[in-house]
């Protein structure tokens, strides 16, 4: 949640940028975002091939595209890729067909072929993908995000928070579970890299035998220990998880929804209780580490489709279906035209002290390919509201399960005006 947006003078609210953040004194020489847009990974220059190198197209291999890697803005047709790829991609698909290449020039009559060409139909030369080089972050809309797309400053420690500068910027994970393929990444929004702030999104994803818990949680931003908060209440809760997750697995196993709820809400209670006195601890009122939570229970046995979630605040729940988004949260409001609903929660209700507003369902229809998406508010909010997102996010997701660099670049997407933390956790289900 981002502290620093305040209404402007005359009722119009403007879009947040580095205008809108907090001075600070003594700030370093800021980079101009025209650098960022074209900023690229390169070796230092061209090194010659050796006399006996094979000389011949170079090909891509594998499922990862180009298009992966452009900084580009979507839905503006196709574009010649930079680098060390030749053919052009869709921005919203895969590769573009391109043009039948020109016959090679024959060599002037009475010389020999230079050293190392490739005779006619030899194999063309592999790039592997580890020499792919990533480009800046892409992002969606007309007009790119105000502020840079790479972390500036590291923050800083604050009124003696040690605890805040060793948060890490980026946080990415992942495995199989079962059946099930799991994704997950937390990542400082861009006004607080520009504020020099710590992320106050968390994500975890942990095993308690035959169940997988995942969560995310979102700090208040207007609370000043809001990334202990976040932090500790995904600890605190599978804390709570790990000792009783037979009688979870039993539960959804049997789709008991009563109990489910029941349990859960004394689950969340516990480690609500247990974060405010860890608060107090550090000599903190248990209200600045406010923060919100949400979290699904996955069971391994791939007889038992059904997923409990629960969640305390705002944030999403979201499933990719054949193409379609379905908004599944709880206070969704329905759907528009491609099922993701047009409003999600944005109850400021939060632990420590809103242990009681636990919200809980069984989802109880789960089919092979469908694909969860869990997330804060950093991420349910354009993704709800931006069609542009949904479509980039879905292209991609719904596709084939990337890898966790590629995941964590996909999740990283920019959108004009969301410039809060992002924390996500997607799961795969296998394919019938």
């Amino acid at each position: 949640m981002n502290p620093h947006e305040s209404p402007a003078p005359g009722g119009q609210v403007p879009e947040p940028g580095p205008e809108h953040a907090p001075t600070r004194k003594n700030d370093p020489i800021e980079v101009a975002a025209s650098v960022y847009e074209d900023w690229d990974l390169k070796p230092p220059g061209p090194t010659p091939a050796p006399t006996d190198a094979v000389v011949g197209p170079v090909v891509t291999p594998g499922r990862v595209t180009p298009e992966d890697f452009l900084p580009r803005p979507i839905g503006q047709g196709p574009a010649a890729v930079r680098g060390p790829w030749a053919d052009p991609v869709s921005p919203l698909g895969g590769p573009v067909e391109p043009a039948a290449a020109a016959p090679p020039a024959a060599p002037p009559a009475g010389t020999a072929a230079p050293t190392g060409s490739a005779p006619t139909g030899a194999d063309p030369v592999v790039r592997p993908p580890s020499f792919r080089t990533p480009g800046p972050l892409a992002h969606v809309g007309r007009k790119a995000p105000a502020y840079p797309a790479e972390p500036t400053d590291i923050p800083t420690v604050r009124g003696g928070d040690l605890y805040g500068v060793l948060l890490p910027d980026t946080v990415v994970d992942g495995g199989r579970f079962g059946r099930v393929t799991v994704r997950a990444a937390s990542v400082r929004g861009d006004s607080h890299r520009y504020a020099a702030e710590c992320r106050q999104d968390a994500a975890l994803v942990v095993r308690a035998g035959g169940l997988l818990l995942v969560a995310v949680a979102d700090g208040v931003g207007s609370q000043p220990h809001s990334h202990h908060g976040s932090n500790g209440i995904v600890r605190l809760l599978a804390k709570q998880v790990l000792p009783r997750a037979d009688t979870l697995l039993d539960l959804l196993r049997t789709g008991a929804a009563a109990d489910f709820t029941a349990l859960t809400s004394r689950l969340v209670a516990a480690a609500a209780e247990e974060l405010a006195q860890e608060a107090e601890r550090f000599g903190h009122p248990p209200k600045t580490w406010s923060t919100t939570l949400r979290a699904l229970l996955v069971p391994a046995d791939p007889e038992v489709p059904t997923r409990g979630f629960l969640a305390v605040g705002d944030g999403g729940l979201l499933r990719l279906r054949e193409g379609g988004w379905e908004n599944l949260d709880a206070d969704g409001d329905g759907g528009d035209g491609d099922g993701a609903g047009t409003l999600i929660s944005t109850r400021t209700d939060c632990l420590p002290e809103a242990y009681e507003l636990v919200r809980t369902a069984l989802i109880t229809d789960t089919r092979p390919g469908d694909v969860l998406v869990l997330c804060t508010d950093g991420l349910a909010l354009p993704l709800v509201k931006e069609p542009e997102l949904r479509e980039f996010l879905g292209g991609r997701w719904g596709r084939e399960v990337p890898g966790l660099a590629e995941f964590l670049w996909q999740a990283q997407v920019r959108v004009r005006s969301y410039d809060d933390d992002r924390s996500v956790v997607c799961l795969w289900e296998a394919p019938a």
